[in-house]
């Protein structure tokens, strides 16, 4: 199952500022790793540099041009290559951003979930989340929860199918 994971700001949909989260929320950081645990994170070079360091639990396939070859990263420089060892990837797999890799995968039909976490915090940045289609995606479940006094809804939606 591919799925796309992200905390995003309500309601401008801001995911980043000049390469960095606008907020430090440990619950969030702790629903992303239980969430993503075990699975496969597919990010932008810019979000790998950001981050710049493996994550426990997860394998992390950066894609983009000039990436540095790490020993804890697979790399790609083309999505079409990206997306033909996707398709033999048995592991869940979570697109991590940035806002590029987002805009894209949203489109995929093997993306069926989107996990989101909206942050209700006003915060300024230059990189968003794309806008959802009501008609494309269907709330499944969500939760409201709080750090350190901001509320945060999790919500996790399903790609609505062709025929209804």
């Amino acid at each position: 199952m591919w799925s796309i994971i992200a905390a995003v700001a309500y309601p401008n949909r801001v995911i980043g500022s000049e390469g960095r989260l606008p907020w430090h929320l440990p619950l969030e950081l702790r629903l992303f790793r239980e969430k993503t645990w075990g699975g496969v994170l597919v990010m932008g070079r810019h979000t790998w540099e950001t981050l710049g360091r493996p994550l426990p639990g997860r394998e992390i396939w950066v894609i983009g041009k000039n990436v540095s070859p790490s020993s804890s990263t697979r790399t790609f420089s083309e999505m079409e290559s990206l997306l033909r060892a996707l398709r033999q990837e048995s592991r869940p797999v979570f697109f991590a951003g940035g806002g590029k890799l987002y805009q894209w995968a949203i489109k995929l039909p093997e993306v069926q979930k989107l996990l989101l976490s909206w942050i209700f915090l006003s915060v300024e940045g230059n990189i968003t989340f794309p806008e959802l289609d009501g008609r494309e995606w269907r709330p499944l479940s969500w939760e409201l929860l709080y750090d350190r006094c901001v509320p945060i809804i999790t919500v996790e939606y399903q790609r609505v199918s062709a025929g209804g």
